[in-house]
């Protein structure tokens, strides 16, 4: 019966212990969150640029620029002016246009570890 008196919950150790996982985890989600922003920013910029009428129509130039302009105004630095040339690629056949987009971004954690996500994302009209 005395043993189950002196038990009051954690120790101070494993509280330590708790609050570094809980912490470490924080500041993964931290940094995943901004990353993760611009992915569900780059979703909706494809949905809008696919889903207007006249995209059969355009140039993949004209694709290409209604896209960066979009993201642009998004603030999306993902996919950006400087890299657009390797992360998207326009197909176009008859009646259908496809629009790919797969890039990478890598963002440091602590110290010299980085976390890396790749993204590859399609929507076609």
């Amino acid at each position: 019966m005395s043993f189950r008196n002196r038990q009051r919950g954690l120790s101070f150790l494993s509280l330590i212990a708790m609050v570094g996982i809980f912490g470490f985890a924080a500041v993964i989600g931290l940094k995943l969150f901004p990353i993760y922003m611009d992915s569900w920013k780059i979703d909706g910029v494809m949905e809008a640029v696919i889903s207007d009428p006249a995209v059969n129509t355009q140039s993949r130039q004209e694709i290409t620029q209604a896209l960066m302009k979009r993201l642009d105004i998004d603030a999306v630095d993902a996919v950006n002016y400087k890299n657009y040339g390797e992360a998207l690629t326009i197909t176009k056949r008859k009646n259908q246009t496809t629009i790919d987009i797969f890039y990478q971004v890598t963002t440091p954690l602590i110290g010299n570890l980085s976390l890396v996500a790749e993204f590859d994302k399609s929507v076609s009209s």
